[in-house]
Parts: structure tokens; sequence; C-alpha cells
């Protein structure tokens, strides 16, 4: 005996079979085919202005305000150095002995006239005795000597004032030019700097208009390569989103044990129902009509 088999089958819409065939044999063509390279330019160059920056930036030119940052460091060396570690002969006045001879001669002379004076008075008074004639003889010889050692002491020490006073404005003057050295390298760099950022800016506009065209034409290109796959996309999301039906069927198959079965359930009916005896009935005259 065979034993009964169910079979269930589902059928989809033709038009999605055959788009889904489609998709298959579209995305079939597109996985076989070979890489496409892009051959044109891809990327902008320098423009002139910005290679013209990139030139200035590289130049001598370009340092040339350290030169008066070097200068400016000089001057305030200068400015900040000390009367003591200076070369103070720099500042005393080379002719400061020819401005003092004429004074120192004149004192000359006039001592050698007291002098003479004194030793005059001292020979007089040694000639009555005691002690005076020793002391005009000491006055007549140092007084002389004081008087030019205090003409030359005023007049050096008036000089090294003079000469402290002279290094003074110089730090002064030194100090003023370090800061005018400094302010005309920051200035020479601003512009310098200005005048490259321009250049930069310019030319940055033009390199990013010819970009903008470089790129859509690898767009264009990459739009054209993949219109296939763009296609395919667009099919194979139709065929997901969009609604449809399925027909489903089943299909039953039995044995000779089945068929049985179903007569006995056949004849149970019938007894149940209180038509067996009809059907003995009808079954008897049939056998008599066909003796």
């Amino acid at each position: 005996m065979s034993k009964k088999s169910k079979e269930t089958k589902t059928e989809i819409p033709p038009w999605l079979s055959e788009g889904s065939q489609k998709a298959t044999a579209m995305a079939t063509k597109i996985a076989d085919r070979e890489y496409t390279p892009y051959e044109k330019q891809r990327f902008a160059e320098a423009t002139p202005a910005e290679r013209k920056a990139f030139e200035m930036a590289m130049s001598p030119e370009a340092g040339a305000w350290r030169e008066d940052i070097d200068r400016s460091r000089e001057f305030a060396e200068r400015g900040g150095q000390s009367f003591l570690d200076a070369d103070i002969q720099a500042y005393m006045s080379p002719y400061i002995e020819s401005a003092l001879e004429p004074a120192a001669r004149k004192m000359r002379e006039e001592g050698l006239r007291t002098q003479q004076q004194l030793m005059g008075e001292a020979a007089r008074a040694e000639a009555f005795g005691g002690s005076r004639a020793a002391i005009l003889k000491a006055e007549a010889t140092g007084k002389p000597l004081e008087m030019l050692s205090d003409l030359y002491a005023t007049g050096y020490q008036s000089a090294f004032e003079s000469a402290q006073t002279a290094f003074d404005q110089d730090r002064v003057a030194a100090r003023a030019a370090s800061d005018q050295f400094r302010a005309i390298g920051a200035e020479g760099q601003q512009m310098l700097s200005n005048e490259m950022n321009n250049l930069l800016v310019t030319g940055g506009l033009e390199r990013d208009l010819e970009q903008r065209g470089l790129d859509f034409d690898y767009a264009q290109f990459i739009e054209a390569r993949d219109w296939d796959v763009t296609n395919l996309r667009t099919l194979v999301d139709t065929l997901q989103r969009v609604p449809h039906g399925t027909t489903t069927t089943e299909t039953t198959k039995g044995g000779e044990f089945q068929a049985v079965l179903g007569a006995a359930a056949t004849v149970g009916a019938a007894y149940f129902s209180g038509g067996l005896s009809t059907m003995i009935k009808a079954g008897t005259d049939k056998a008599t009509a066909e003796g």
C-alpha cells in the first residue's frame, strides 16, 4: 500500500518572474565587465598666482626683514649697555689736554711769580731766624702744584661727566633705533605676507573653479559608466516595493488502502442514514433481471 502525499505549489505573477530574470541577467553582465579607468585630468594644478606666491616664499628677498630684526637686536644690546662697560675714552674729548693747557700755563706762570715772591720773603725771614722761613718755602713750592692738580682734576671730572651724558644720549638713541628697525622689519614681513596671501586667495579661487569643472567631468564619467548599475538598482527596488499576490495550490495523491477506506466510509454513511436496505433491494432486483 502506498502512502498519501500532498504537494504545495506557489505561483508568482508573470511580470515579477520576468523582472527577476532580467535583474539577474543585468547583474551577471555587470559582474563580468572589466575595470574602466578614468583617463582625463582629475585634480586642478596650481595657478600662476599660487606659483608666484610659492616663489616669493622661497626667494632670498622673503627674508630681507630678518636683517632689520638683526639690526634692531644690535641697537637693543647697545641701548642696554652699562657706561662702565663702554669705551669711555671714546666719549672723552681728545682735546681736553689742549683745552686745559692755556689755563695750566697761566697758572704755572702765576705760580712761578708767587713762588719767587714767597722765596724772597722766606730769605728775609731766615735772616731773622725762626720757623716762618720754612713755612714760606713750603707754601711757595706746594701752592702752584696744588692749583695745577685742582685744574686738571676739575677738567677731567667735567670731561667724564660730559662723556657719561653723551653715552646716555647714545643709549637712548640706540633704543629708539632698535624700535624703528623692529617696526620696519615687522612691517616688511607683514607686507610680504599680505602680498602672498592675496596671490594665494585669488589663485585659489581660480583653481577652485577649474576643480569644479574637473569634478563635473568625473561625475559625468561615473554616471555613464554606472548607468546600468543605476538601472539595475531601480529595477530591484521596484520589484521589492511593488505589492503583488501569489497563488498556492495543493495536490493530494493516495493508493489502494486509501480507496478502500473511501468505499467503507461511503457504506457507513449510507447505513447510518437508513439507505442500506434500499441499496440491497436495488442490487437484488438487478440480479433477478439479469437471470
